[in-house]
């Protein structure tokens, strides 16, 4: 699948200390790739997206299965993530 990153996801990420962005990088490429089975990857609550803990940071994306596109649409702190 091909990962696509909103303006305020790359926002974020450029942002981060450099260790955590290669960990969150990390982390989305095997969601992508589907190796992510031991990952902890949960649909939201009345929303078509998802989530992805990386240690303190929520990666909420949307999967477009027809087109195989992933796109990750906000990278934020646990307490800030679910606030919209």
């Amino acid at each position: 699948m091909r990962v696509v990153f909103t303006a305020a996801a790359r926002k974020t990420l450029r942002r981060l200390p450099a260790d955590r962005r290669i960990q969150i990088l990390a982390r989305i490429e095997a969601v992508a790739s589907g190796t992510a089975q031991s990952l902890d990857v949960q649909r939201l609550a009345g929303s078509e997206l998802r989530r992805l803990r990386v240690g303190e940071y929520r990666v909420l994306f949307a999967v477009d299965m027809a087109n195989q596109v992933i796109t990750v649409e906000l990278i934020r702190t646990r307490g800030d993530v679910y606030k919209r």
